[in-house]
């Protein structure tokens, strides 16, 4: 029974190790992106940015992260900068930042590099403390 138990316990571990190295690895692979991203070129230094994607059949996107994202500009005003792209409209930049379900966000810094990855619906407290804003 203990062996068991050892055996999940480290199985799970070695699971939550993999997602997070395959997260550290796709946010290395978007800062090579990022530097001849013609979406970025409209954004100016010093604004953190969050690029959401999205697409029109995506519930948890419309009902969640939406308005999410909608309170944080609100509250950051002309410190933050959301790019929504429609990843049906443009899969190209969607292949090109990895992206493989919606909705996922991507934490730019005001150097427009890269620092987080959420794939799945990220809260206002996670984004805030991903750019910084919260300890």
């Amino acid at each position: 029974m203990l062996e068991r138990l050892i055996i999940a316990v480290v199985i799970s571990l070695a699971g939550v190790a993999l997602w997070c190295a395959y997260n550290r690895l796709s946010v290395r692979r978007a800062a090579s992106v990022a530097q001849h991203e013609p979406v970025l070129e409209q954004l100016q230094q010093g604004v953190a940015t969050i690029l959401y994607f999205t697409t029109p059949f995506c519930e948890p996107c419309r009902t969640l992260q939406q308005p999410t994202l909608a309170q944080l500009e609100q509250e950051l005003g002309p410190r933050l900068k959301v790019i929504k792209i429609d990843a049906t409209e443009q899969p190209d930049v969607a292949d090109r930042w990895g992206v493989f379900s919606a909705p996922t966000t991507f934490v730019l810094d005001e150097h427009q590099q890269p620092r987080h990855v959420n794939r799945g619906v990220a809260s206002a407290e996670t984004l805030k403390k991903q750019l910084g804003l919260v300890s």
